[in-house]
């Protein structure tokens, strides 16, 4: 497996992705990407973005490409900033390069990235109990299942715990 890159996207990226138009100075796009959860998140990134800042602006609890031999094949990342030390991150990677370790490696990534910041103590993430390869992906970076509701399971980590 080639070594993965997140490269946080800003507020142009972030549009275009929601709008699945990459521009010829962008970053080349897999097949399949974006996903329907990548426009989501954008438009959910994009909503917490500040207007103030240039057209540039862009926050560390956001919507991160990820990269594999600089072609974007995903995304992963928070779903807004830390609220009482937790943050919440999702992700999805194209279907030709998922059981390889993509997602696994970028959450791993995220958590480290987490795990850096004083004002985060836990992450959580959820899926649906058939999204048994999400739950794989959860449990091998180390979360662990912490409760469900109608919808979804619930993993989490303490930030202290990451490796």
């Amino acid at each position: 497996m080639n070594p993965l890159e997140l490269e946080l996207v800003t507020r142009e990226v972030a549009k275009r992705v929601t709008s699945a138009r990459r521009n010829p100075g962008d970053r080349p796009w897999a097949d399949g990407y974006p996903m329907e959860g990548d426009r989501r998140a954008c438009l959910a990134y994009l909503r917490q973005l500040p207007f103030f800042g240039g057209r540039s602006r862009s926050d560390p609890f956001g919507y991160y490409q990820i990269l594999e031999a600089g072609v974007v094949v995903g995304g992963i990342g928070f779903h807004g900033p830390p609220k009482e030390g937790m943050v919440e991150v999702g992700y999805g990677v194209v279907p030709s390069v998922r059981g390889r370790g993509v997602a696994t490696d970028a959450l791993r990534q995220m958590l480290r990235f987490a795990a850096s910041r004083p004002d985060v103590t836990r992450v959580r993430g959820r899926t649906t109990p058939d999204n048994i390869a999400s739950q794989k992906v959860m449990l091998s970076a180390g979360l662990t299942h912490v409760g469900r509701d109608p919808e979804f399971l619930h993993f989490e980590i303490r930030t202290a715990d990451v490796s």
